[in-house]
């Protein structure tokens, strides 16, 4: 009986553990969690009763004519200017002008769609960057990438060589 006492102790330490975490959990989480699936239902009426932070198509084009004429003749045109940027209502509210739009300048944001992978389409410039640097001679800075392409409007010319992830040759 003497070696029990250690497993009745153990037991009672494990039902008072469980208790405990039903009693935590029981107001821990919210009773609108799972209704609806994994996760708090009513979070979903508090998201609806904010005001929109995104911009509608164009919206950049109002006050940014040049930016957004080579944007829609060039490869990123089916992409929108928040997808880089940020937001619109980080930048304007109520028609004027609350904040500087952040402009993304680094190799690693480039990197993010146009690094060179595995499971993306053949069809998708990618590059593999530290050779594709080598090749066109280019020195590794923080905007190596916009020392040769505009981000806007990448053109053939500049554009990366899907099949062989690095750049054509440079025009004569």
């Amino acid at each position: 009986m003497e070696h029990a006492k250690h497993i009745i102790r153990a037991v009672l330490l494990l039902v008072i553990a469980a208790v405990g975490f039903v009693f935590v959990r029981h107001f821990a989480i919210p009773a609108s969690f799972g209704e609806h699936g994994h996760y708090r239902f009513d979070s979903v009426a508090e998201y609806k009763s904010q005001a929109p932070l995104h911009g509608a198509p164009g919206a950049c084009a109002e006050c940014h004519d040049e930016e957004a004429e080579a944007h829609e003749e060039g490869k990123h045109a089916t992409i929108s200017c928040e997808v880089c940027h940020a937001p619109l209502g980080q930048h304007i509210k109520n028609d004027e002008k609350i904040g500087a739009m952040p402009i993304p300048r680094s190799t690693e944001w480039c990197g993010i769609c146009h690094q060179r992978l595995i499971a993306r389409p053949k069809t998708f410039p990618q590059v593999v960057f530290p050779d594709h640097w080598i090749e066109k001679g280019a020195e590794t800075t923080e905007a190596v990438c916009l020392e040769c392409h505009d981000a806007h409007n990448p053109s053939e010319e500049d554009s990366a060589d899907t099949a062989t992830g690095s750049a054509p040759a440079a025009p004569k």
